[in-house]
C-alpha cells in the first residue's frame, strides 16, 4: 500500500473524469448509432423509394431524404453523388429563397412605393411638356399668323420702296448727268473767259509797251497820247471785269507755282548734340546746332525751281544765303554752280526758332526768307506784340488740327494730314507744298466759330479771306481756348495762295508772314485775322 509507484497510478485515475474513462465508448456508440440509424433510414427510403419518387417534388427537400437523393432517383447521364449535390444545392436555394423573400418584404413594399410615386411623377411631369407642347403649339400657331399679317404688309410695302428707290435712283442720275453737263459748261466758260482775259493782258501789256516807247521819243508824244487814252478806256472796263471774273467766277489768267526755296532730300544737317541727319528726316522739336529748334518742316514740289550746287549742297535758285555779310539768292553766290539735271521730285526745307539754318560753313535763312529789316518790321508790327525774333513762331505761326476736312476737285474729302502734293482742291487749287507745325510750342491753340456752321481748330494766327467776316468778331466772340493741345499743326501751299475750308476761304502757309511786311501786303488783298 505504501509503494510509490502505486500511489502515483492511483494519483493519475483520481483526477480522470467520465469522458476520460469511457470516451471512447461513447464515441462508438454514437457512431454505431449513426450508422445504424443512416442504415435504417436508407433501408425505409429504399423500401418506400417509389412513392418519394412519384411525389418527387414535395419531397426533395426533406432532411431525410436529401442525403440520398441521388440513391433513389437521378436523371440519366448524373451520378448519384452529382445529383445529390445538385439537389442539395436546389433544395438550399429554395429554404434561402423562401426565407429571404420573408426578410426583405419591408423594403419590396418600399420599393413598390417608390416605384408607384416614380411612375406618378413621370405621368405628372408627362402631363406638364403636353401643356408646354399645347402653348408652344399655340404660341407657334399666333407667331405664324402674325408673321403672315406683316409679310402681307411688308411685301406691298417693300415693293414700293424699291420703287420709289429706283425713282429716286433715276432722278439722281438725271440730276448728276446735268449738274454735271452745267459744271462741264461753266469750266468750259471759265476757260473761254480765263483766254480772252490772257489774251486782253497780252494786248493790254504790249499796248502798255508801246506807249512807253511812244512816250520816250518827243515827235511821238501825239501818237503817245491817243494811245494812252485808248489804253486806260480799255484798261478800266477790263480791270472791273477782270475783278469781277477773279472774285466772282474763280477765273484764274495764268497762275504759276511760287518759287520755292528749300533743300535736296540729302541734305545733311548738324545736330546740337553733334550728330547728323538728312533734313527729310528731320521732325519737328528737333533742335539743330547752336540750339536751334525746328517749329515747322516743309515739303515742296521741284517743278518750277532750278537747282545749284554749293560744295555739295544742292538747294532752289531762290533760297537765301548769307555771303561776305549779306543776304543774297544762292543763284548769285559765286561759288555756287547750276545743275544741268535734277530728277528729284521733291524738295525739303525746315523754319526754325532762330529764322536761320547752318549747314556746314554757310549760313541760309529759313523757309519765311526774313532778315535784317523784315525781322524788324514783323517785331515792330503793331498788330501782334513781341519783342524776340525767337517768339515769331510761337505767336505767328498758324496752321490746322490734322482731322481738319478738306474738299478736293472730284467732290471727296481728305483730312488736312493726309493730303498729298499735286491734289487739286475743290475749286482748283493745286497743292505744292505740305507743312507740319509744331503745335507744342505755340502759344496757344483755340477753336474758332467762323459761322456757316464752321468749327476750325488750330494755332493762334491763321490767315482768312473772307469778305463776310468781320475781324472784331473772330477776335472776341469766336474764338474759345482748345483745352487739347495737339503736338503737330498742318497747313498747306497752294499756286492759288488760298483754299476752302467748310467754303471759308483761308491764305496758304506764306501768308502767316507775309501779312505782317510791307512787301508782301499789297499782294494779299481783304486780308483779316484770326
Amino acid at each position: 500500500m505504501n509503494n510509490p509507484g502505486l500511489q502515483n497510478i492511483k494519483k493519475m485515475y483520481e483526477k480522470l473524469n467520465y469522458f476520460d474513462q469511457y470516451g471512447g465508448s461513447v464515441i462508438l456508440f454514437i457512431i454505431i448509432t449513426i450508422i445504424l440509424i443512416v442504415f435504417v433510414s436508407y433501408c425505409l427510403i429504399m423500401i418506400n423509394s417509389q412513392p418519394i419518387i412519384d411525389d418527387w417534388t414535395n419531397q426533395r427537400c426533406k432532411p431525410n431524404i436529401i442525403p440520398f437523393a441521388g440513391y433513389i432517383t437521378h436523371p440519366e447521364g448524373i451520378s448519384a453523388s452529382d445529383y445529390t449535390y445538385q439537389n442539395f444545392t436546389y433544395c438550399t436555394q429554395q429554404i434561402l429563397s423562401n426565407v429571404t423573400g420573408m426578410a426583405v418584404e419591408p423594403i419590396t413594399f418600399i420599393v413598390n412605393i417608390l416605384n408607384q410615386m416614380a411612375d406618378r411623377i413621370k405621368e405628372d411631369i408627362q402631363n406638364i411638356r403636353a401643356m408646354f407642347d399645347k402653348v408652344r403649339s399655340m404660341f407657334q400657331k399666333i407667331s405664324e399668323e402674325i408673321m403672315g399679317r406683316i409679310m402681307n404688309f411688308t411685301i406691298p410695302l417693300q415693293q414700293i420702296i424699291i420703287s420709289f428707290k429706283d425713282l429716286t435712283s433715276k432722278i439722281q442720275g438725271t440730276m448728276t448727268a446735268g449738274l454735271f453737263t452745267l459744271l462741264g459748261g461753266y469750266y468750259t466758260l471759265k476757260s473761254l473767259m480765263g483766254a480772252i482775259a490772257q489774251f486782253i493782258l497780252t494786248i493790254l501789256i504790249a499796248l502798255a509797251a508801246m506807249i512807253a516807247m511812244f512816250w520816250i521819243v518827243p515827235f511821238t508824244w501825239g501818237a503817245a497820247m491817243a494811245n494812252t487814252v485808248i489804253f486806260i478806256a480799255i484798261a478800266i472796263p477790263m480791270a472791273i471785269i477782270l475783278a469781277f471774273m477773279i472774285d466772282i467766277l474763280k477765273v484764274q489768267t495764268s497762275l504759276k507755282i511760287p518759287s520755292v526755296k528749300c533743300f535736296d532730300k540729302n541734305t545733311v544737317i548738324t545736330m546740337n548734340d553733334g550728330t547728323t541727319k538728312l533734313i527729310c528726316n528731320i521732325k519737328n522739336g528737333d533742335v539743330l546746332i547752336g540750339n536751334n529748334e525746328v517749329t515747322a518742316c516743309i515739303k515742296v514740289i521741284t517743278s518750277g525751281s532750278d537747282i545749284y550746287n554749293l560744295d555739295d549742297i544742292y538747294v532752289s535758285d531762290s533760297h537765301i544765303i548769307k555771303y561776305n555779310n549779306k543776304w543774297i539768292p544762292i543763284s548769285k553766290h559765286p561759288d555756287a554752280i547750276k545743275c544741268a539735271f535734277y530728277n528729284e521730285p521733291y524738295l525739303y526745307c525746315l523754319n526754325t526758332k532762330n529764322k536761320t539754318i547752318m549747314i556746314n560753313k554757310y549760313i541760309f535763312t529759313d523757309w519765311d526768307e526774313i532778315f535784317d529789316n523784315d525781322i524788324d518790321e514783323v517785331l515792330q508790327n503793331s498788330i501782334i506784340d513781341i519783342t524776340n525774333f525767337k517768339d515769331i513762331h510761337k505767336y505767328l505761326d498758324g496752321g490746322f488740327i490734322g482731322t481738319t476736312q478738306i474738299k478736293l476737285k472730284n467732290g471727296k474729302y481728305k483730312e488736312i494730314k493726309d493730303i498729298f502734293i499735286d491734289d487739286i482742291l475743290e475749286n482748283g487749287e493745286k497743292v505744292y507744298g505740305l507743312v507740319k507745325i509744331n503745335g507744342a510750342n505755340v502759344d496757344e491753340q483755340f477753336i474758332f466759330n467762323l459761322g456757316k456752321n464752321t468749327i476750325i481748330e488750330g494755332g493762334p494766327n491763321l490767315t482768312i479771306y473772307d469778305k463776310n467776316i468781320s475781324t472784331l468778331s473772330l477776335d472776341k466772340n469766336s474764338k474759345t481756348k482748345s483745352n487739347i493741345k495737339h503736338d503737330e499743326l498742318y497747313h498747306l501751299l497752294t499756286d492759288s495762295k488760298t483754299f476752302y475750308v467748310n467754303e471759308i476761304k483761308f491764305y496758304d502757309y506764306n501768308a502767316s508772314i507775309d501779312l505782317l511786311l510791307e512787301k508782301n501786303r499789297g499782294k494779299l488783298l481783304s486780308m483779316k485775322y484770326v
